[in-house]
């Protein structure tokens, strides 16, 4: 019971720390594109962000994967498949914003697709 209890005040962390990032990611990335004076500064900003973003993945993979081994209601399966391949593609443009990041390109598109992403993952556990 200690331990189910310790995986979900982890997924929830790992929730907070992911979607507030992407939140704040996209909200900076957003404004660097009207604005110059932020545009110079988000490859110093961007990483600190990042950081946030990447630890609530891990501890939301890590608690993720721990979970159901505690859990003693029924799962619905077919919403996890679906939320694993949101989370997937969370990964994948989270890797690509970094490169583009790294390189000066805009990421603003990227960043508002994996907030959409973020916040349906969200929205589909509340009822999984």
């Amino acid at each position: 019971m200690v331990m189910l209890e310790l995986f979900n005040f982890l997924h929830f962390i790992g929730l907070a720390f992911g979607l507030g990032g992407a939140t704040i990611a996209a909200i900076i990335s957003s404004k660097a594109a009207k604005d110059k004076q932020v545009a110079k500064v988000i490859n110093k900003i961007l990483p600190s962000v990042a950081k946030l973003i990447w630890t609530g993945l891990v501890l939301l993979i890590i608690s993720g994967i721990a979970l159901p081994f505690y859990i003693q209601w029924p799962l619905d399966k077919q919403l996890l498949i679906i939320k694993h391949i949101l989370v997937f593609w969370i990964v994948v443009i989270g890797i690509i914003i970094g490169i583009r990041i790294k390189r000066k390109k805009n990421v603003k598109g990227l960043s508002i697709i994996n907030l959409i992403l973020w916040y349906g993952v969200t929205l589909m556990s509340c009822f999984a």
